[in-house]
């Protein structure tokens, strides 16, 4: 499981990286809930990517379903076109993010809902649960989204 304390060796985090229109300044992560990052975007030749799901209802359990940019869970692909790197999960397009230089990457698709999550958003909006995010900046290497406790 990929948490604060166990991140992958190969992952780099973006100077700049904006999602849905929400900026990170200085790295920090997108998503925490309890302890897991489930997805985490660092640099490299193309954005990598690491995306994991929770497998049990409490939430404490997860699998990897991308690393580095690979799929590693049958039900998931991962394809790159036109300088965007795009994630499938059963088919339904579960993020797209595009490398602008070696410091920034925006996503401007994201749809975690077919992996468990109910937070999906698009270029002008991010939407978490019930609450919408749009043109928000955060500094400091901090975590933009946390759900539940550790």
């Amino acid at each position: 499981m990929i948490t604060k304390d166990h991140l992958p060796p190969t992952y780099l985090p973006y100077q700049q990286l904006t999602l849905c229109s929400n900026l990170l300044i200085g790295g920090g992560h997108l998503i925490q809930t309890g302890n897991a990052l489930p997805l985490l975007i660092g640099k490299g030749p193309t954005p990598q990517v690491w995306l994991q799901a929770p497998t049990d209802p409490s939430g404490k359990a997860f699998a990897p379903l991308v690393s580095a940019s690979v799929a590693t869970h049958p039900a998931v692909s991962v394809s790159s076109e036109s300088g965007a790197l795009r994630v499938y999960a059963g088919g339904t397009l579960v993020l797209r993010v595009r490398q602008i230089n070696d410091q920034q990457a925006e996503v401007d698709e994201l749809d975690l809902r077919p992996i468990g999550f109910n937070i999906f958003g698009n270029k002008s909006s991010l939407t978490a649960g019930g609450m919408h995010m749009s043109g928000n900046a955060v500094s400091g290497g901090g975590t933009f989204l946390a759900l539940g406790g550790a």
